[in-house]
């Protein structure tokens, strides 16, 4: 977790900005990994890091509309997508986050959903570069 200090004539303030320490990307763990240079296999991955892209969004509204039925669907289809694309711990928290939906603890799906959140846009940003270069 990173820190920023800030100073308001009181003392410091420490911010804590949560990051989620990110392992190999996404060549390096999918089944489609170019070998020799052969990105035959290129589209099926953007396909992937697409759909992740748009699972995102979803994830969100359906959290913040209380479709909990749709946001478990979602974190099902997360799972299976993140293992197609060797993202496994997007995988592993995506099936946390159905566990915490079929147990109902509003706290714990709250920050275990955030913490999946952190951990699909930290893949998508180094799989395709931070949005903010675009």
């Amino acid at each position: 977790m990173d820190q920023q200090q800030t100073c308001n004539g009181l003392g410091a303030i420490a911010r804590l900005i949560p990051m989620e320490p990110f392992g190999r990307g996404v060549h390096d763990l999918s089944p489609y990994a170019p070998a020799d240079d052969d990105f035959g296999h290129g589209d099926v991955i953007c396909a992937g890091l697409e759909e992740l892209s748009r699972h995102l969004k979803w994830v969100d509204d359906d959290y913040q509309s209380g479709h909990l039925d749709r946001l478990e669907a979602r974190s099902r289809s997360i799972v299976m997508l993140a293992d197609q694309l060797g993202l496994r711990r997007v995988g592993q928290v995506a099936a946390d986050v159905a566990y915490c939906i079929d147990d109902p603890d509003e706290v714990a799906l709250a920050a275990t959903l955030s913490r999946l959140m952190r951990l699909m846009t930290q893949a998508l940003d180094h799989a395709g570069g931070a949005i903010s270069t675009f």
